[in-house]
């Protein structure tokens, strides 16, 4: 093969592997249920407003203004509500079709959030902070991270791994109200009587009411978040 038909196959994968880049950075994965105030998706592309139903794709990131919040629904029904000041990467989306995924991952760079699990097996889902890796057994959990330093709080029933990524300590919440603090030391159980934190000050103008129907505008299918 000559060099100018060897430099242009060169060319033609390269464009082609950057358009699926692109595709993969502009993947689908969910839209806006709720909005109030300065909410911003933050891409490669630029900087624009999130409005309600707009919507969110992989990589991105999602932020909120004072006095701002949102919730985002998921392809497989999971609900991420984001209280004022925060930030969160939308950065592992891998869905197998239909509604469900075989793998779930956001980063919650900084703020106060509440996680609601969606269609798929609670092993898809992984949650990180600066300091915490979370993964979800169970449905709700509140969180707050705040740089070196990241609460968790069991809302329902069922069960969470919480870990310090630095001191590799690991420590499972089990049942409603069960709470801890992570830093780079380690998991410290909230003890029993002692104030945790509760994202249900921000459950205003829709943040929280899992009720919402939206449609998927890639199947038409409708999916109803928790």
């Amino acid at each position: 093969m000559r060099f100018k038909d060897l430099l242009k196959t060169a060319l033609l994968a390269a464009a082609l592997s950057a358009a699926a880049d692109t595709a993969s950075a502009q993947q689908r994965i969910g839209e806006a249920a709720a909005v109030q105030n300065q909410v911003q998706r933050v891409s490669a592309s630029g900087t624009a407003g999130l409005s309600v139903g707009g919507p969110v794709f992989r990589n991105e990131t999602i932020r909120t203004g004072a006095a701002s919040a949102a919730r985002l629904v998921f392809l497989d029904q999971t609900n991420l509500a984001v209280g004022p000041s925060s930030s969160v990467v939308l950065n592992q989306f891998v869905y197998s079709g239909g509604s469900t995924a075989q793998a779930i991952g956001v980063n919650l760079v900084r703020g106060a959030f509440r996680f609601t699990t969606g269609a798929s097996d609670k092993n898809a889902y992984k949650i990180n902070t600066p300091v915490a890796t979370i993964g979800v057994r169970g449905t709700v959990l509140d969180i707050s991270s705040q740089g070196g330093r990241t609460l968790v709080t069991m809302v329902d029933n069922s069960q969470a791994l919480v870990c310090s990524i630095a001191a590799r300590q690991c420590v499972t919440l089990s049942g409603a109200g069960d709470s801890v603090i992570v830093t780079a030391g380690g998991v410290v159980r909230v003890p029993p009587g002692t104030p945790r934190f509760s994202f249900a000050a921000n459950c205003t103008g829709g943040i929280c009411n899992g009720n919402t129907v939206i449609a998927d505008a890639g199947t038409g299918d409708l999916l109803c978040g928790r």
